[in-house]
């Protein structure tokens, strides 16, 4: 792979909210509404499983 498509996925996949996405489907809650409100997997960690916090 070239450096630049690497760059270019690497961009892609940090914009991608995995933390939000996985309570939604794992749960069907949603993380924004639970503990601080951030989608983060400190978030995600305090309000729900340790597996989907790490």
């Amino acid at each position: 792979m070239t450096p630049y498509l690497l760059l270019l996925i690497a961009y892609l996949m940090g914009g991608i909210p995995f933390g939000y996405l996985l309570v939604r489907m794992t749960t069907g809650r949603d993380v924004r509404a639970l503990g601080s409100g951030n989608i983060g997997a400190t978030n995600v960690l305090r309000t729900t499983s340790r597996g989907l916090g790490v």
